[in-house]
Parts: C-alpha cells; sequence; structure tokens
C-alpha cells in the first residue's frame, strides 16, 4: 500500500505539473476573459486594433474596450460591411453600434471580387453603410484573383475606389497580403493595410503601409472566436480620419 501511495502521488505532481505548463504555454479563458491577447504584440507600434465580421458572433464590446495588458489595448476596429454585390455582414450593425458605444474609432471594409462589377460594388458598399457615423477611412480588402490580369485587378480596383470617393468624399484604403502587394499593387499610389503573419512586416517600412495584421489567432476579452490583430503607425488615427 505505501508503494501504491508513494506511485499515485508521483503521477498526481505529473499531473498538476502538466496542468500548470498548458496554462503558461496557452492561457486558458475565465468566462470571456483572456489572460493575454493570444499573440506576442509587436512593440514598435503604439496602435493596436482588431479586425471583425460575422464570424466573431455577438461581441461584449464593454469588455473590449476594458481589456489593458501592460500598455496594450483595442483602440481601433474595422467592421466588415459587405462583399460583392448580394452579401450584407449580418453582424454589421451591431458591431457598429458597439464599437460606438464604448468610443472605439471603428471603419467598415468591403471584401473585393475582381470578376464582378467594381462600380455596383461600390454602389453596394456605399449603400450599405450610409447613415453611419464611421471615424476611420473605408477599406477594400483585396485578395482574390479571379484569373484576371495584373492590369485587370489594378484598374478595377482604382474603379472602386474612385467610385465610393466620389460618393463618400474620402479615398478608400487597400488591404491585402505582402505577397499580393509585390506582385499586383505596390505601383498604386494609395494606403496601404497589409496582411503578414510573421515577427516583422516586410513593408511597414514604407510610408504608404500604415497598418499592419499580424495575427489571425487573438484572443480579446468580450469576444469568444479567434480574431484577427492589427498594430499601426503613430501616424495611423490622422492619416486614417474620415
Amino acid at each position: 500500500m505505501k508503494v501504491l501511495s508513494k506511485d499515485f502521488l508521483f503521477i498526481a505532481v505529473l499531473l498538476i505539473s502538466f496542468y500548470l505548463w498548458i496554462l503558461i504555454v496557452h492561457p486558458a479563458s475565465t468566462g470571456d476573459n483572456f489572460y493575454d491577447f493570444g499573440d506576442n504584440i509587436p512593440d514598435e507600434y503604439p496602435v493596436m486594433g482588431i479586425d471583425v465580421s460575422h464570424y466573431q458572433g455577438d461581441i461584449d464590446w464593454q469588455q473590449v474596450r476594458d481589456m489593458k495588458i501592460g500598455k496594450d489595448s483595442i483602440s481601433f476596429v474595422f467592421i466588415k460591411a459587405t462583399e460583392g454585390i448580394s452579401l450584407k455582414d449580418d453582424q454589421k450593425r451591431n458591431n457598429a453600434i458597439g464599437a460606438r458605444s464604448v468610443e472605439i474609432d471603428y471603419g467598415f471594409y468591403h471584401f473585393f471580387i475582381p470578376s464582378i462589377s467594381a462600380t455596383d460594388q461600390a454602389d453596394f458598399f456605399c449603400k450599405a453603410i450610409a447613415g453611419y457615423n464611421f471615424d476611420l477611412k473605408p477599406v477594400l480588402d483585396v485578395e482574390l484573383e479571379n484569373s484576371m490580369t495584373k492590369q485587370g485587378i489594378k484598374d478595377s480596383v482604382k474603379v472602386f475606389l474612385d467610385s465610393v470617393e466620389g460618393q463618400l468624399n474620402v479615398r478608400p484604403i487597400i488591404y491585402t497580403n505582402t505577397n499580393y502587394y509585390k506582385e499586383k499593387l505596390q505601383d498604386l499610389n494609395e494606403l496601404f493595410w497589409i496582411a503578414q503573419y510573421a515577427k516583422k512586416c516586410d513593408l511597414m517600412h514604407l510610408d504608404e503601409v500604415i497598418c499592419w495584421q499580424f495575427s489571425e489567432r487573438g484572443t480579446v476579452d468580450g469576444i469568444e472566436a479567434e480574431v484577427d490583430l492589427n498594430v499601426a503607425k503613430e501616424s495611423f488615427f490622422r492619416k486614417m480620419a474620415r
């Protein structure tokens, strides 16, 4: 019996040690609260934000606002509004109202489908966000090719940007990933928000790149699903003001 007791104690210590290790490496949530943002926050950029869509479900925006770890907290959000010419994100209104209620600056983005008329997409997007007093410039999310040429994509992007600017009196910026930027969009004279899931972003030294999406596995209080994390330059709010 003494031997069994010692074995049992040894196994119990191992299990407790393993559990503590799990908590350290993968912090667990307590209700809707997390121990950290789920990824390492780049230190060199002073502004932090998220982007959301229906994939994040219902969000408790007060918890999002209240979350602060060290110097890091959420100060802006980009909200998905539309995709193509037929899809409206069903959490758009709730997210906009929620962000406004806790004074988090927000803007809307449109997921672009190059093979569909850029003018029709711009009209659809502008109608969907009409009446909202958003703080940040709109965003065009460009990730697809749809068998279009480089020049065809650039022309369609420009048509969308020009059309939205004509209707809203504010020019959208472009969201894309590093490779897409280098291969298709880098000679456009526009502002960019770049996605690159790495310790460094190859393009943040460029004047036209003002925001970097560095993670797609963020954990934020009040949001049950993982969320994209972004950091931005000190000039972000000045350059992004509507």
